[in-house]
């Protein structure tokens, strides 16, 4: 894959945030960066283009934010799908990385996807969950904007719990350090993520084989990451790397390499990165994990790496069975795959749900779908319900 295909989306104020570091990363001047919000000040933070940067329902909000309403940061970004669309129409990935909790990024996200969907463009999601002392209110909207939107349509979607991170922090932290350090972790981790999936890899994750292990799967996801700078004196050795990824905040430990269903180890460096060093660092970090847990592993060389090394290791813990799809759903995915070109096989990218059953909607067919909760308000509830309307006349048994 060319490198200007691979599109990272930052959706919302944390998106924006993560978006910025992941600009000062090496290597991030290869990827297509931008950034998607309603708030005009955090959108003007952002470090990208000016063309790479959508404010989204403009002449509605004013660019005042949604005020952590998900149906505003629906609608706000619905009235966006002809410029979202034009910003992705020739990638050939598209990863989206946010907070959720608040409104833009929980109601926005499945707008994106659904323009990728159209698109026929392979997604991942990449968010992180909010801290325990945002309150519920935030925690509740975060898991219904995955059970019931995102999980349902993106090929990948990783969440990270914020909470994590105060695992490896001094309780005198300050609070706003503590987001800085989660979205510069975040960062990180979508620029290891990215590195990986590109072409022309010393040892490639495939997207079909990392698609799969987490498509349509409710999970629990940790973050850890070790960096080696032998720029700074560090000298780079695979237990030095390991020990440095242990120690990472939003990993929580080594306890949870050994309890996870599935590990995803990617390493990326310079081009004095050897098949050997990979060989050795996979090695000691295999066995730390439990003789169960399915294994995928990535290397990259990057000459912007020159003289640094970052093991990251994604551990994934399934919550429940795999989300079924829809049998409209899977009608969609099955057209999908026949028209999609042959050089991209194994990419593939679930259409979105616009309702459990094939509808009509009238004179609303030509309108943005308004949905909440899963279910397409624009259509009558007695049918989204299947209901039985009596219409006053006696049937045959």
């Amino acid at each position: 894959m060319e490198n200007d295909k691979f599109c990272v989306i930052g959706v919302g104020g944390a998106g924006c945030k993560i978006i910025s570091h992941i600009s000062r990363e090496p290597g991030a001047e290869k990827i297509r960066l931008a950034a998607i919000d309603t708030d005009r000040n955090d959108l003007e933070k952002c470090n990208v283009p000016d063309e790479s940067r959508i404010l989204a329902g403009e002449l509605w909000r004013n660019g005042r934010g949604t005020g952590g309403s998900v149906i505003d940061g629906q609608r706000a970004l619905s009235h966006e799908r002809k410029r979202i669309e034009d910003m992705i129409q020739d990638s050939k990935m598209v990863l989206i990385c946010a907070g959720l909790g608040g409104g833009t990024a929980s109601g926005g996200i499945p707008i994106i996807l659904s323009c990728a969907s159209k698109l026929h463009i392979p997604t991942v999601v990449v968010v992180s969950l909010p801290f325990a002392i945002e309150g519920g209110l935030r925690q509740r909207t975060s898991d219904q904007a995955i059970t019931n939107e995102i999980i349902r349509i993106a090929d990948a979607v990783i969440p990270i719990p914020n909470d994590l991170l105060f695992a490896g922090l001094d309780p005198a932290t300050p609070l706003a350090e503590a987001f800085r350090l989660a979205d510069l972790q975040m960062a990180q981790s979508v620029m290891a993520l990215s590195t990986i999936l590109l072409s022309g890899n010393l040892l490639s994750a495939g997207f079909s084989d990392f698609s799969s292990l987490l498509w349509q799967k409710k999970s629990h996801c940790a973050l850890g990451i070790g960096v080696v700078d032998t720029n700074t004196g560090d000298e780079f050795t695979a237990e030095t790397a390991f020990t440095r990824l242990l120690e990472s905040p939003l990993l929580g430990g080594a306890s949870r390499l050994c309890d996870a269903d599935t590990v995803i180890f990617t390493l990326t460096g310079g081009e004095e990165l050897s098949l050997s060093d990979a060989q050795s660092v996979f090695s000691l970090a295999s066995s730390h994990i439990g003789k169960k847990t399915q294994i995928m592993v990535g290397a990259a060389v990057d000459p912007a790496w020159k003289g640094r090394f970052q093991f990251t290791a994604l551990a994934v813990k399934y919550e429940d069975e795999p989300i079924a799809p829809s049998s409209s759903q899977e009608r969609r995915k099955s057209k999908r795959k026949n028209r999609m070109d042959t050089d991209e096989s194994d990419m593939f990218q679930q259409m979105l749900p616009l309702s459990e059953n094939e509808y009509s909607r009238g004179i609303m067919e030509k309108t943005t779908p308004v949905r909440w909760n899963g279910e397409e308000l624009d259509v009558p509830t007695f049918q989204r319900r299947n209901l039985t309307i009596d219409t006053g006349k006696q049937t045959t048994p």
